[in-house]
């Protein structure tokens, strides 16, 4: 084997002489290998030019290529992930448990062949083997395992919805009721500290909050979404056992993907259970989901998690709540308008207005499911008879021009009414453009151009030309479900579905300003409170959970 394209114009030739475990014939018993050698092992015999001095070189050399390092998989010592963190991996197939449960990305069991090069400066050390000890401090020191950043933490059962604020979890065999929540904002940025434990909590800092803007992501590509989940139990930290205890999703928006793998490919790679335990269901439930939804309705595309495998296997352990059940419901909406989108633009023909009527009799019998959710959402609680009731307002003037508002039972009943009225927003619009278009003469059936719909079809259109009174409602109860959540970026979408109906409604008739005033003015509410929830955040310390 020639190194000269290697090293040049100096004169330096090898060849390149394998190893042979358990062969007694191999090319090392022909050559005098001694039997120490390490098996499986590739080593270089150098011949050096008469009359050259390159010691240097020919260590440097041997560093370079000396291989129970080159392109050998090596022992089985557990997934890839487990092994760069050099923690006991659990060795689950296809992917360990210590993994999943810590809300990492199990890499698998499968070894990469790599180069690991070494100089005659470090002795050969690399970043993957780190300088060992003298003989002496090794018999004199106990071994020490590096202890691993993140924390451990488990729901205690009976495990309940991830939408509620607080939850049982267990460290270290204590056991905390931590609030959860989810914080949209650039990825938090770890203050430095002198501690060399990797274990000990760290501060936080990152930019004012700023609310999502969903609007601004719809000519983006794919969704996608990077998360870190910390928590801070105090008293694991200090002897304060009466402060608050948190777990909390750090997210932000993410478009550009390495390797070319979008958001979607990433999530449906790991496979929906993966977000059936603690912590990655609370991200997919509480952050993912909605979020990807909201897009999906907004940009009227149908999305992955619509599909029933995403809808059930993420809560095989976690029940649902009322909000996860109309989410099912919804995300069938964003197929039905991306084929509304195709249909009515197209030539009124008979073809035309067949799928038409396809389309509206699935929208009637989503509409009964929604009907049925609502009575559900509607049913007496033991505390309250009834789910949201008005008020009076306190102060007229900052409301205008609304004369009440609503308040809820709780913050989750408020935030599921906000996104029913949002949906029938967009739904009823669907169905008003769906009617429009089957009621359009068709050029290719002279002289019969008008439908004769079947009596199912026979809808009353006035009842779909509402959108105006449920984006009151929104409105009407945005304040009391914000004064009462702890994750306001939920209040986004319903805020932005109710800000364009208005618009579009100022834009054709000058009406509606006031309303639209209003919106910018609760957006400015809104900022507020979450810049609080991210000043309490940024005053605590913290450890890592997980990472999406």
């Amino acid at each position: 084997m020639d190194f000269r394209d290697v090293w040049g114009d100096r004169q330096l030739t090898g060849c390149l002489i394998a190893t042979d475990a358990g062969d007694s014939s191999g090319a090392a018993s022909q050559t005098g290998w001694p039997k120490s050698w390490p098996s499986h092992s590739s080593f270089v015999i150098i011949e050096a030019a008469p009359n050259t001095t390159c010691q240097d070189d020919i260590l440097q050399l041997i560093l370079l290529i000396k291989i129970n390092m080159v392109g050998v998989p090596g022992k089985y010592k557990g997934c890839e992930t487990c092994r760069r963190r050099r923690v006991k991996c659990s060795n689950e197939r296809p992917y360990c448990q210590k993994c999943i449960s810590s809300g990492r990305q199990c890499e698998g069991y499968e070894r990469q062949r790599v180069f690991i090069t070494g100089t005659p400066q470090n002795k050969g050390r690399v970043a993957s083997h780190p300088k060992k000890s003298s003989s002496s401090k090794k018999d004199s020191s106990p071994s020490y395992e590096e202890p691993p950043r993140t924390l451990d933490i488990t729901p205690v059962h009976p495990l309940t919805s991830a939408w509620d604020d607080h939850t049982l979890v267990s460290s270290q065999g204590v056991e905390h009721s931590v609030l959860v929540s989810a914080l949209h904002t650039r990825l938090p940025y770890t203050l430095p500290d002198h501690s060399a434990d990797d274990s000990t909590p760290f501060r936080i800092t990152f930019p004012p909050y700023t609310p999502t803007d969903l609007q601004s992501l719809l000519g983006e590509g794919d969704f996608g979404v990077r998360a870190q989940c910390l928590a801070r139990l105090p008293s694991v930290y200090e002897q304060d056992d009466s402060a608050q205890s948190y777990c909390i999703f750090f997210f932000e928006h993410e478009t550009a993907y390495a390797f070319g793998e979008s958001g979607s490919q990433q999530m449906r790679r790991m496979g929906p259970a993966y977000f059936s335990h603690f912590p990655n269901h609370h991200f997919f439930v509480r952050v993912y989901r909605p979020l990807a939804t909201g897009f999906a309705l907004l940009r009227r595309q149908d999305t992955f998690v619509s599909s029933p495998d995403w809808k059930t296997v993420p809560w095989q352990r976690h029940p649902k709540s009322l909000l996860d059940h109309l989410l099912d419901l919804v995300l069938l909406l964003p197929a039905i308008f991306s084929q509304v989108d195709q249909i009515v633009p197209s030539e009124p023909t008979l073809h035309r207005r067949h799928s038409a009527q396809q389309l509206l009799r699935d929208c009637l019998s989503l509409e009964r499911h929604l009907d049925a959710w609502f009575q559900m959402a509607n049913r007496p609680s033991f505390e309250h008879p009834v789910a949201y009731w008005t008020e009076e307002l306190i102060s007229p003037g900052g409301l205008i021009p609304f004369t009440d508002s609503y308040a809820f039972r709780d913050a989750n009943t408020g935030l599921a009414f906000l996104y029913y009225w949002m949906t029938q927003i967009l739904f009823h619009q669907c169905i008003e453009s769906l009617h429009r278009a089957i009621y359009q003469p068709v050029i290719d059936a002279y002289p019969n151009m008008w439908p004769d719909l079947p009596f199912d079809l026979q809808i009353d259109l006035n009842r779909y030309q509402h959108g105006r009174m449920f984006a009151a409602d929104i409105c009407r109860g945005l304040d009391s479900v914000l004064h009462d959540t702890v994750q306001p970026d939920m209040l986004i979408m319903p805020m932005t579905v109710a800000m364009d109906l208005y618009r579009d409604i100022n834009s054709v008739s000058q009406d509606g300003l006031m309303e639209i005033m209003w919106i910018d003015n609760f957006r400015s509410r809104l900022i507020e409170k979450g810049q609080h929830v991210a000043s309490v955040l940024q005053s605590q310390t913290w450890s890592e959970v997980a990472t999406f």
